[in-house]
């Protein structure tokens, strides 16, 4: 018999959903993890120093095809959005959208399902707000 449970796995101060299956009766108790996000790598902070101001940085590669990484800076624990749109703004993804504590952060952004264009993203927090334009090149 199966059983299945729900945990949140805290890597990074990063919350990744997981369904763990334990497959009982072999007597090693064997644990298969399995991402319900599809996020394990998610928002990683990349620096130890602390930064006095919020910035977005010009993502690289840029043009990409099919994954950039963005990086940014938080100056102080706050709710942070990073989200993508299309040359229309219309929202196509949300990178990150949690509580952050100061730092320097990299998030990836793989669209293999979207089409070639010109897409922006924005990064938001309370009392700042900065827009980037990247080129997706199939």
């Amino acid at each position: 018999m199966k059983k299945f449970i729900i945990i949140i796995l805290i890597l990074l101060a990063v919350p990744v959903l997981l369904r763990a299956q334990y497959s009982g009766g072999n007597g090693r108790g064997d644990v298969m993890l399995e991402s319900l996000n599809n996020v394990l790598t998610g928002t990683t902070n990349i620096s130890s120093e602390l930064p006095t101001e919020f910035a977005l940085e010009q993502n690289y590669p840029n043009p990409f095809n099919p994954m950039t990484k963005i990086e940014f800076q938080v100056s102080s624990f706050k709710f942070v959005k990073l989200k993508v749109f299309d040359i229309l703004g219309k929202e196509v993804a949300t990178l990150v959208n949690e509580k952050l504590s100061a730092g320097t952060y990299s998030v990836n952004w793989d669209a293999p399902e979207f089409p070639s264009g010109v897409y922006f993203y924005r990064l938001t927090t309370d009392g700042y707000s900065e827009t980037k334009r990247m080129l997706l090149l199939k």
